[in-house]
């Protein structure tokens, strides 16, 4: 669980830099919201993708 909440404080830390430049260099309005949520949300599905293939593996030889 807190695992999960660090990564949601830094997706949504990264999700604002990274938001910023994209807009900056579009020329668009950047929208702190938007790219808050977008950034969490993807940082919630990638964690709970990648999480499970991360765990070490059990091999028990007997």
């Amino acid at each position: 669980m807190l695992k999960q909440l660090a990564l949601l404080f830094w997706s949504a830390i990264y999700g604002l830099v990274l938001g910023y430049i994209v807009s900056a260099l579009g020329g668009g309005a950047f929208n702190v919201s938007t790219a808050v949520v977008i950034s969490m949300i993807g940082g919630f599905v990638v964690i709970n993708l990648i999480a499970p293939m991360l765990k070490p593996k059990n091999y028990n030889t007997k």
